[in-house]
């Protein structure tokens, strides 16, 4: 139970970060001490907002898995094969 208690901390704690870092990105505050880390969080704010292009490697990661929409569809065309006979 302490266990789960420390993990949901630690995940809330996490979650929370992330906002305020992109938060900062979004209204640019910090962008004269850390530029980078301003740009960056930017970036990532047009992301998560789906104004921005996905990456090329999430891309090129999604072609590469196959379609299981043309296995279902064969699938049920065979099954409908088979009752058939």
């Amino acid at each position: 139970m302490a266990v789960a208690l420390l993990v949901m901390v630690v995940i809330l704690a996490v979650a929370i970060g992330i906002v305020a870092v992109v938060a900062m990105g979004m209204q640019g505050a910090g962008r004269e001490r850390i530029p980078e880390l301003a740009n960056v969080m930017a970036e990532t704010a047009r992301h998560l907002n789906g104004d921005a292009e996905p990456p090329q490697g999430l891309v090129e990661f999604f072609e590469e898995i196959p379609s299981r929409r043309g296995s279902a569809s064969s699938a049920t065309s065979a099954k409908s094969a088979t009752s058939a006979k």
